[in-house]
């Protein structure tokens, strides 16, 4: 009796392997369910556990069997994104890569306000304004790394578009396809802006480390999500009002704000430590708010949720025009 139960359930392993197999082959599963090894394995061995348990009666397939089940389900559970339907050919392999990209837009003379929308992963992130001896006007130029998983074919895209309607032109950087599955992720970047137009910029990233110096930029609205990060954020005497969300985890924040702009900040989550005390903020019903917020020209409010994260404030005397 015990070898016709370890035939049948080598038999049954052998046939949900294969279906597996077939299910991701025409896009059902996803790769990544084999990944879920390195998650569900402490379950192996509560199974071998059972499988002792009973005097060694269950055998190691009927073991296998119902951890590939498992996966199965943990995959499912986890909403694992299926591949699209293409079938395994031997000839496609997969390939750490990389390279660089160039962004080059020009100023327009009816374009008055720009969107900027940034999509990265982990990035070492450099924003300044544009350098004034440009012989050309421009209202983008920069340059950028990317890093990539895919097949021989290389890269299809650069993941960088620009769309105008009206005065307003909205350019947006993120990942790209390289091949039918593949994608490219930003790293390093270096952006620099114009100073003739008003920004709306918007990062989403999963980590961030640099400067985002707005010293000489007009930036009505900012708004940064990332988790864990640390980067410098510059302000300067712009004679606007920009408005700001910023929304992180564990992360290192510094802000460099002039003396003579009105600052209020609003934070939120769980600040680990803070130096609005002594730089001369005063709390104001949940708001730190200097005291020159109501006559200054240049206003910045900010609104800051951290998980764990410090946000230190530096008064600088001077700006930069």
């Amino acid at each position: 009796m015990r070898t016709v139960f370890n035939s049948v359930s080598r038999g049954l392993l052998l046939i949900a392997i294969g279906v597996v197999f077939f299910l991701i082959n025409y896009g059902y599963l996803s790769w990544s369910l084999w990944l879920h090894i390195f998650d569900l394995w402490p379950l192996m061995l509560i199974l071998a556990g059972i499988g002792l348990l009973f005097s060694r009666r269950i055998p190691m397939s009927a073991v296998l069997l119902v951890f590939l089940l498992c996966m199965v389900g943990y995959s499912m559970v986890m909403g694992d994104k299926p591949e699209s339907r293409q079938m395994f050919n031997p000839f496609y392999y997969i390939s750490s890569s990389g390279g660089t990209g160039t962004l080059d837009v020009p100023l327009q003379s009816d374009v008055k306000k720009a969107r900027i929308n940034l999509k990265l992963e982990g990035a070492q992130v450099q924003i300044q304004a544009l350098d004034s001896v440009n012989s050309e006007p421009q209202l983008i130029s920069g340059k950028y790394k990317w890093k990539s998983q895919g097949s021989i074919l290389g890269p299809q895209g650069a993941g960088f578009s620009t769309e105008q309607a009206g005065d307003t032109l909205t350019a947006t950087l993120s990942p790209a396809l390289l091949g039918e599955n593949d994608k490219l992720n930003l790293s390093d970047l270096e952006l620099n802006l114009s100073t003739k137009v008003h920004y709306d910029l918007d990062i989403t990233a999963g980590a961030i480390n640099g400067t985002i110096d707005l010293q000489r930029l007009l930036m009505d609205n900012l708004k940064i999500g990332t988790g864990a990060s640390k980067f410098e954020l510059r302000f300067g005497d712009t004679g606007i009002v920009t408005k700001g969300k910023i929304d992180s985890g564990a992360s290192e924040l510094t802000l460099v704000v002039p003396e003579n702009v009105g600052l209020n900040v609003r934070l939120s989550g769980v600040v680990s430590s803070t130096n609005f005390v002594g730089s001369g903020l005063l709390l104001e019903d949940k708001n730190w708010v200097s005291p020159n917020y109501t006559e200054a020209k240049t206003k910045i409010d900010l609104e800051i949720s951290t998980a764990a994260g410090s946000v230190q404030l530096e008064r600088s005397k001077v700006s930069i025009q």
